[in-house]
């Protein structure tokens, strides 16, 4: 993963004055209450006399959100943990990046101007030159943070805010894709950085144990530990409701593991096609051929399904299938899976169409089956 997140910070560790505690937040400024959110994987923070001011920063990877109920309280763009190093240092991850690990520099704050707010800053050498710069937020100026030579304006006041999903104030919860109109269940695909499991007992974490060409199925599996999610695990959530607030999730521990095995979902971390210059152009390219999204079947039930997008949305999940893979998968439970598996009557050649009723397993009528599973004259049939 490439370094990113608050480059203008990568620079020779200062003395710090200010303790915050090790954890999960969210970087907010305390005058526009917007949000740093990561959309992509380039920065950057330039020293030289040829510059504006001697300094040249790139900070566009770096939009402000705000609305936190609309855009903020979902995004796993949104949060990062801040590790407190010792002797005034810490170190910021998130998003699969490790700052220091990445840079081999560590992030130094200091006491804002108004009570639980911090300053952000970086001093650095570069052509003969040597610049203090604070991190500020002005919602007349720009969408992105800006560099200010002094942090002595409110725009420069920054809060780490924790998360908890006791409250509706600050919490990381699940906004549904879909809604599977045959019963009404709520789902959603999430891949993020950082380890959870969901808060109420009524949202569930799944991943997909094996997909099954022939019968157009995709298996669900509980994941195990009480529906840990470790970080980096792309993973099938089922929703408790339709708002993030009724889905919300617990953070854990950042050293939380527990990989599932034979998890066929894979998962996306960027979709930034917003900006103009090539170097914030971060994508991945949808693959129909191989790739499955998130939907459902005409008549209604939880399906992995052959999209026409473009590229694959940031912080989700989507399903790895061959090449030669059908446009559906029905997501079905172990026991549902060995019902149809051990209810099939197995033929050589294809039906003989004038004498059965032929359907597959949407419930559309078929004249000139194929390979796959059909649904004759009643009964399930795999045809070779």
């Amino acid at each position: 993963m490439k370094k990113y997140l608050l480059y203008l910070f990568v620079f020779a560790p200062l003395a710090v004055s200010a303790q915050v505690p090790s954890g999960f937040y969210r970087v907010q400024n305390n005058e526009t209450h917007r949000y740093i959110s990561i959309i992509d994987t380039y920065a950057s923070f330039d020293i030289g006399a040829s510059y504006p001011d001697q300094v040249r920063a790139d900070l566009n990877a770096m939009p402000m959100l705000s609305d936190f109920e609309g855009m903020v309280s979902f995004n796993p763009a949104t949060i990062c943990y801040l590790k407190d190093c010792g002797d005034g240092v810490y170190n910021l991850s998130g998003q699969g990046m490790d700052l220091y690990a990445q840079t081999g520099r560590y992030l130094n704050i200091k006491k804002g101007n108004s009570a639980g707010t911090y300053q952000l800053y970086a001093e650095a050498s570069g052509g003969g030159l040597t610049v203090k710069r604070y991190l500020i937020d002005n919602d007349l100026l720009s969408d992105v943070p800006l560099i200010s030579k002094s942090g002595a304006g409110t725009e420069a006041d920054w809060k780490f805010q924790s998360l908890d999903p006791s409250s509706n104030d600050q919490y990381f919860g699940i906004k549904p894709d879909i809604t599977a109109f045959s019963d009404g269940s709520y789902w959603a695909t999430l891949y993020a950085g950082f380890p959870c499991k969901p808060y109420a007992t009524t949202t569930k974490a799944y991943y997909i144990s094996k997909v099954d060409n022939d019968f157009g199925v995709a298996v669900l599996a509980e994941l195990p530990h009480d529906g840990v999610i470790a970080p980096q695990v792309p993973v099938l959530i089922q929703c408790t409701g339709a708002t993030p607030k009724e889905n919300k999730m617990t953070l854990l521990d950042p050293n939380t593991t527990g990989v599932p095995q034979n998890n066929q979902l894979k998962g996306n971390y960027y979709c930034n096609d917003q900006q103009n210059k090539n170097k914030h152009h971060n994508v991945t390219a949808y693959n129909a051929a191989t790739m499955r999204m998130l939907g459902q079947t005409t008549d209604g039930k939880l399906a992995f399904v052959k999209s026409n997008i473009k590229y694959l949305p940031a912080n989700k999940a989507y399903l790895t299938v061959s090449s030669s893979a059908p446009d559906i998968f029905r997501v079905v439970t172990e026991e549902e899976y060995q019902a149809i598996i051990t209810g099939i009557d197995e033929i050589a050649s294809p039906v003989n169409n004038g004498q059965k009723v032929i359907y597959d397993l949407q419930g559309r009528r078929i004249t000139a089956p194929s390979k796959g599973l059909y649904i004759v004259n009643g009964k399930k049939v795999v045809i070779k």
